[in-house]
């Protein structure tokens, strides 16, 4: 055997074997990252479970504040998906509206043309195949005529076949417009439930907000409950660093995150309503973040590219999101209405992750936002410039 002969079957042996091994390697390494996801989302369970259990013990009104701030987030979310369905339903209802005008006027054209015609049958009269033929004395012209009649003919049939084909339409139309107006009505019904009902919720947050207050007031704890508010966030924060520990570091070709400091994008579009560092209201805690004031409901977008490793309520902070980006470096979002992502779910810059909101018992809406690095806060005015902004939505 000649060396380049059996330099080239080992090269075709090679890329074959390559070629049957790929997808065995592909297929492992998804398994294994779905094994190291079901991993994380496990722990993160288990840490939910434990917050919500030492919480709870604490204070029964924070218990209730937490049930029905969670609630309300739901259905919060439900009244958007609705509002979306009526909005794509009546887009739907506009097209179709629009194609049963195009049919209609098909057929008016076509019932024109087919009144022109049978008029002009109708004027040649019952023997008008007979009469056009025979009264030709010319044998020329006698098959030109033969010929134009069967086209006049054939034309007057299609014709009327076509009628009946813009008529059939325009009554599978009606019948889907009736349809999709019946879904866009039961849409209308769905949403008035759901605003019902969020507004009782609301109501009872209230009362459960006033109690909570009322008890702190008696028992002078506005700042313990400052303080422990901050140590609830510090051990949540720690026991997640603990628990990514054990995760392995992703594989990112994405620039990194502290790379990104001056050149980050603002969570959500509102003006600074607390600043990083200053002193909380009638205590010497400080700030060690930002308070967005914005509408409730605007769109809450990640910072940069990362894994979410909390999205769950926590005391003080209400609905709150906090995002891995890779080198001990973790971003937060707090006081949300409702949150659109879960434990162990990869975001992008700009990716929509929650709504504005204000729970945690705030009185208004707002975004608390953090950059912790190490466990340590940053600045996140160091971090996100004033132009930076994501597209609004």
């Amino acid at each position: 055997m000649q060396p380049a002969y059996g330099l080239s079957l080992l090269l075709t042996a090679l890329i074959a074997f390559t070629l049957a091994v790929s997808p065995i390697i592909a297929a492992d390494e998804k398994s294994q990252k779905e094994k190291q996801l079901k991993s994380l989302q496990k722990k993160i369970d288990k840490l939910k479970k434990t917050i919500h259990v030492k919480q709870d013990s604490k204070s029964r009104y924070t218990s209730q504040l937490r049930k029905i701030e969670d609630k309300i987030g739901k259905v919060s979310n439900k009244i958007r998906e609705t509002e979306k369905k009526i909005t794509q339903r009546k887009a739907e209802l506009e097209k179709l509206r629009k194609t049963r005008k195009q049919h209609q006027q098909k057929l008016a054209n076509e019932n024109e043309i087919l009144a022109e015609q049978v008029y002009t049958a109708y004027t040649l009269g019952k023997q008008e195949k007979i009469k056009l033929l025979f009264s030709q004395r010319n044998t020329e012209h006698f098959q030109r005529n033969l010929i134009f009649y069967q086209y006049f003919s054939n034309a007057r049939a299609n014709l009327i076949d076509n009628v009946q084909q813009s008529i059939n339409e325009i009554l599978t139309t009606e019948s889907r417009i009736s349809l999709a107006s019946q879904a866009l009505d039961k849409n209308y019904q769905t949403l008035k439930s759901q605003k019902v009902s969020l507004k009782e919720d609301s109501k009872k947050r209230k009362n459960i907000i006033s109690s909570l207050d009322q008890q702190l007031k008696k028992q002078g704890g506005h700042l313990k409950k400052l303080v422990d508010d901050a140590n609830e966030l510090q051990n949540l924060l720690d026991s997640i660093e603990q628990i990514l520990v054990d995760e392995p570091e992703p594989e990112l070709e994405h620039r990194a995150f502290a790379d990104m400091r001056g050149k980050l994008a603002w969570p959500v579009k509102g003006k600074l309503r607390q600043f990083y560092g200053k002193l909380k209201p009638l205590s010497d805690l400080r700030w060690q973040g930002v308070v967005i004031e914005a509408p409730t409901g605007r769109h809450v977008k990640a910072v940069s590219h990362g894994r979410v490793a909390f999205a769950d309520w926590l005391r003080g902070l209400g609905n709150l999101i906090i995002i891995d980006h890779g080198n001990s470096y973790l971003s937060l979002y707090g006081h949300n209405e409702s949150l659109f992502k879960t434990a162990g779910e990869w975001v992008e810059p700009g990716d929509i992750i929650s709504s504005v909101g204000s729970s945690g018992g705030q009185e208004s809406p707002g975004l608390y936002f953090e950059i912790r690095k190490k466990g340590k806060p940053q600045n996140p005015t160091k971090w996100c410039k004033s132009r930076n902004q994501f597209a609004s939505g």
